[in-house]
């Protein structure tokens, strides 16, 4: 069971929750957390990919995704993705922390992406493919900051964590 109390039980059906009784992140929060790690996540996924035999054009758009520029929003991100693997009793206290965390941390992540985008359209200053790249980035990231920020579900979620095995630890 939790260490907090469910204030929020009668919202959620029992699917809502994982083994130990904590509040499953929804799958928009996934989707969030693994586009905001994507300088991260993207070789990897390159990689799945070259060796699953996906269209070269395919790769080469994955590819022009990636820029060093966005390598610190996607370290904030990562962290939480982290914590979200490893959210289960024997997790340690730093996993602990970042996921206590988490919701500020997404948050920071969003905010530093929304403005890495908006300097990259000011940056052009003309409206050209790359522009119209960095304002859908910037609405993807100002959607994912408000969903982050706002969503009730999402804040549940990252105010429970599996108690630890050890109730010393």
């Amino acid at each position: 069971m939790s260490r907090y109390t469910h204030s929020h039980a009668q919202t959620y059906p029992a699917a809502s929750y994982d083994d130990y009784l904590c509040l499953k992140p929804p799958l928009l929060l996934w989707i969030v957390i693994l586009y905001l790690s994507k300088v991260i996540t993207l070789p990897i996924a390159m990689a799945v990919a070259s060796f699953s035999g996906v269209n070269p054009d395919a790769i080469k758009l994955i590819r022009s995704l990636w820029s060093a520029e966005s390598l610190l929003p996607s370290l904030i991100a990562i962290l939480v993705l982290f914590a979200l693997l490893r959210r289960m009793p024997s997790a340690s206290k730093p996993v602990r922390w970042i996921w206590a965390h988490g919701r500020t941390l997404l948050a920071l992540s969003a905010g530093i992406d929304l403005v890495l985008a908006l300097v990259q359209f000011i940056r052009v200053g003309e409206l050209n493919d790359q522009t119209v790249l960095s304002l859908m980035t910037a609405g993807i990231d100002l959607y994912f900051l408000v969903y982050v920020l706002a969503a009730r579900r999402v804040r549940d979620a990252f105010g429970e964590f599996p108690p630890p095995l050890d109730p010393a630890a």
